[in-house]
């Protein structure tokens, strides 16, 4: 199958997933997912690494699932259809259960797996004129991988008219009904992205681990049992040497290193 995930990792820990497909507007076939979800189990794991940009080669994000994975599938028994939607499933898993920030960088489109791959980040940022669309529907297929991300951040009724619809929207529109974090003006793009990294790299990096560790415990468990770990997780960073070294260092008016 064609394309590459490649990685790049910065001095800082910075850690440049690209998708490069760009003879099928980097579109995700079954090769290419298994290889993004690898890299960001992977870079997560490295205590080295402290965010993660997911973005597409040739200006372009995700235009989706490559047709000739979707084409495979026609002919294909119950088992070895749900094999393939596994793979998908291992990737929007490794994306939520990454210990270090994740962010998407939005170019041009995100449609389908694209779109929800850009959902399943932390971050996701785009430019204004992106087009963002779950067009799955108007293929006969439930689109089931992105109902869960949508649901949990985007109103009812817009996550429906988006996905019962399949109509494409733009950054803006995906900014203003919170499905992407911000949207950008093209130029801006790049510095938008450099700037939310730079403010996460002030933060702690253990701290920020824990904290991603615990959003996942609080979402998926009751209110009042969140709140009772709560406590065990905020004592616990507090006992971290980077922690106190930094309470230190506010008390005293410094900047932390």
């Amino acid at each position: 199958m064609a394309g590459a995930i490649h990685r790049e990792r910065d001095d800082r820990g910075v850690e440049t997933l690209w998708i490069d497909n760009q003879a099928h507007r980097n579109t995700l076939n079954n090769v290419l997912i298994d290889a993004l979800a690898a890299a960001i189990r992977d870079a997560g794991a490295d205590r080295g690494c402290r965010a993660i940009v997911i973005r597409g080669k040739g200006g372009i994000f995700c235009a989706g699932r490559e047709l000739r994975d979707l084409a495979a599938l026609l002919d294909a028994d119950i088992g070895t259809i749900a094999d393939t939607y596994h793979k998908l499933r291992l990737l929007n898993e490794a994306l939520h259960l990454c210990p270090v920030p994740t962010i998407a960088m939005i170019q041009r489109y995100a449609f389908g797996a694209g779109a929800t791959l850009a959902s399943w980040c932390d971050i996701a940022v785009a430019e204004t004129t992106a087009l963002m669309a779950y067009p799955e529907v108007r293929h006969g297929i439930v689109p089931s991988p992105i109902v869960m991300a949508l649901m949990r951040g985007v109103p009812r009724k817009s996550a429906l008219e988006l996905i019962l619809t399949g109509r494409r929207i733009d950054g803006a529109e995906a900014a203003h009904l919170n499905i992407i974090t911000r949207a950008v003006p093209p130029d801006a793009l790049e510095a938008s992205v450099e700037a939310t990294v730079a403010d996460i790299l002030k933060g702690s990096a253990d701290a920020i681990r824990r904290t991603k560790e615990f959003i996942v415990h609080a979402e998926d468990a009751s209110i009042r049992a969140a709140m009772i770990s709560a406590v065990d997780s905020i004592s616990i960073g507090l006992t971290a040497p980077e922690t106190r070294k930094r309470i230190t260092a506010f008390l005293a008016g410094e900047r932390p290193a």
